[in-house]
């Protein structure tokens, strides 16, 4: 079963993978310090991202949802939500633990109506209008939409073996049927260092640009069921 994992420097948590190596002085200290280096660099380069897009984001967000708008600090997203009635046994995500120790969730199947936006509204993604995306597996959405989707969906703190852990989702019980969300997110938990040229609209989303997500969720589920 797919899972993901907490996404900002979760190497870092994860240990080092160094590649299969038949060299008997293959150089091992070498190696995790050059990806302790790697992980250093990519802190710094979020970080700077952060500090660079966080004041255009706030201004977004409290113009365009008022008092409406909620801001998340450990990932730098601001969202509106608008929750649905009648969610008494809501969904519940499944956990994961890794080898390493490392903790995730697992995929969940949904349907659901997006739209994807530039901050000056420019459409460049969208669900055919009266015809809900249908995911049997959110992995493939995730996959072309980015980390942003994963930390709209997930509970905020999930409970594993009694020990309360932080995946730094949106919001308390993760996303639930018939709940919408508006949310503008960072480059770098959307399609960060790459260009995005293959949305329903042929619009193209520069690279290091912030998103604007809406997602109204219609079903969700397990994979497979």
């Amino acid at each position: 079963m797919k899972k993901f994992t907490k996404f900002l420097m979760a190497f870092l948590c994860m240990g080092i993978v160094f590649a299969s190596c038949n060299k008997n002085d293959f150089d091992y200290e070498k190696a995790e310090r050059e990806q302790i280096e790697k992980a250093r660099l990519e802190k710094l380069r979020i970080d700077s991202l952060k500090r660079i897009q966080a004041p255009l984001l706030e201004q977004y967000a409290k113009t365009k949802w008022g008092d409406k708008a909620k801001y998340s600090d450990s990932t730098g997203i601001w969202y509106k939500i608008e929750l649905a009635t009648g969610n008494e046994t809501p969904y519940v995500y499944k956990t994961t633990v890794g080898s390493y120790g490392q903790v995730g969730i697992a995929t969940w199947a949904a349907t659901l109506n997006f739209k994807g936006e530039l901050m000056d509204g420019t459409v460049f993604d969208q669900n055919t209008e009266g015809i809900p995306a249908v995911y049997t597996d959110i992995s493939k959405a995730i996959n072309i939409y980015k980390q942003a989707w994963v930390q709209a969906f997930i509970p905020t703190i999930v409970n594993i073996q009694g020990k309360d852990v932080r995946l730094d989702g949106l919001l308390p019980k993760g996303l639930q049927k018939n709940d919408k969300i508006s949310f503008i997110s960072p480059s770098y938990y959307t399609f960060d260092q790459e260009e995005y040229k293959t949305g329903s609209t042929k619009v193209t989303v520069p690279k290091n640009t912030p998103v604007v997500y809406t997602i109204e969720l219609k079903t969700i589920g397990n994979t497979g069921s």
